[in-house]
């Protein structure tokens, strides 16, 4: 299975995870109105322990995530990937003109980099080419 679809699953574990303990612990309260401690105590473990083998079932998962991108050489999940997960949508992501524009970033970039004459450095940087 492909990371990005195994990260999206334990994504969905964690949020429906959080979203059932909120629950349990949202009635646990409403029983503590009414309850002998020690029946509440003894339930209160039950939800402690149910609540830490679902965590380390995530932590097993992401683990194994780990593993197989490192053993496969990947070494960040795709961009798309990342910006769904931050909830963020960019609809210029793949666009010819933002392609562009990173690469003309990226040219200025590198023309800054190259060492100036005492000349450019003087009169205010290197001169730029017609194209730019």
């Amino acid at each position: 299975m492909h990371p990005v679809t195994r990260l999206g699953r334990v994504i969905q574990q964690l949020r429906s995870f959080g979203e059932l303990h909120a629950g349990e612990l949202e009635a646990l309260a409403a029983e503590l109105d009414g309850a002998s401690a020690s029946d509440v105590a003894a339930r209160l473990r039950i939800y402690r322990d149910v609540q830490r083998d679902e965590a380390q079932m995530v932590v097993d998962e992401l683990v194994d995530i780990q593993a197989d991108m490192g053993a496969t050489g990947q070494s960040e999940v795709a961009p798309a990937a990342a910006l769904a997960e931050a909830k963020v949508s960019d609809p210029a992501i793949n666009s010819p003109r933002r392609a562009r524009w990173l690469a003309e970033q990226a040219a200025e970039e590198e023309r800054r980099r190259q060492p100036l004459s005492r000349r450019d450095f003087f009169s205010g940087g290197a001169a730029k080419t017609d194209d730019q």
